[in-house]
């Protein structure tokens, strides 16, 4: 196969953001009063889905949040971008992005807000090699759901079938496969990382034919 383009996760795949979202939501949190929540408790807790988190929240600790959750998302944001430094790039993947850019283009497709995506870009020194992002503002449907990727796609003008994603989660190996997307889950050792699209199967060989990873 060969392929077209290349589309990234974020969080996790190109740059180590797992801190950082979790002091964000914190902070967020304790704006809006809830000043007494365990830092243990928000590393696990649904950052990603507001309904869930505030669920979680009532369930464990009857704890409520009180304000909206556009408020809640901007206290967020804000603390994200002001400590953008704090985002960690992952070497051999971002050398990987840079290396599939002089190939093809690179897009990123993420369940996180636009702007903390772009700042975390540039914090990674990417935002020159990444040709299209698609966040969470721009589909109804964040991960598991294919429509990150098909809105990539559809904006790279490339067909599915022709996009390698790069990927750290369940959740987004299953996006990709739905948009009918191989996949190459980043957590597995190399040479057996790269899944059949239509039926799931590990297959074995170089991640991507097209080009040597760099080491």
């Amino acid at each position: 196969m060969r392929y077209v383009a290349r589309i990234f996760d974020f969080d996790g795949t190109l740059v180590d953001t797992g801190d950082l979202n979790i002091s964000a939501v914190h902070a967020a949190l304790t704006e809006h009063g809830l000043h007494d929540i365990p830092p243990a408790w928000t590393r696990t807790a649904p950052l990603a889905d507001l309904t869930a988190l505030r669920g979680r929240l009532h369930a464990d600790l009857g704890a409520r949040l009180g304000c909206t959750d556009d408020d809640f998302v901007r206290s967020a944001r804000a603390h994200w971008l002001a400590n953008a430094h704090r985002a960690v790039p992952i070497p051999r993947m971002v050398a990987l992005a840079r290396a599939a850019a002089r190939s093809g283009p690179v897009a990123v497709a993420s369940a996180n807000d636009g702007l903390i995506v772009r700042a975390g870009l540039a914090a990674a020194e990417l935002s020159e090699v990444i040709a299209v992002v698609v966040a969470r503002e721009d589909v109804i449907r964040l991960k598991p759901a294919p429509d990150a990727f098909q809105v990539a796609a559809r904006r790279l003008n490339v067909p599915a079938a022709r996009c390698l994603v790069y990927e750290n989660t369940d959740e987004g190996v299953t996006a990709a496969r739905a948009a009918g997307m191989h996949v190459v889950d980043v957590r597995l050792p190399e040479g057996a990382v790269r899944s059949d699209r239509d039926t799931g199967d590990w297959g074995s060989g170089p991640v991507d034919p097209q080009f040597s990873e760099p080491t």
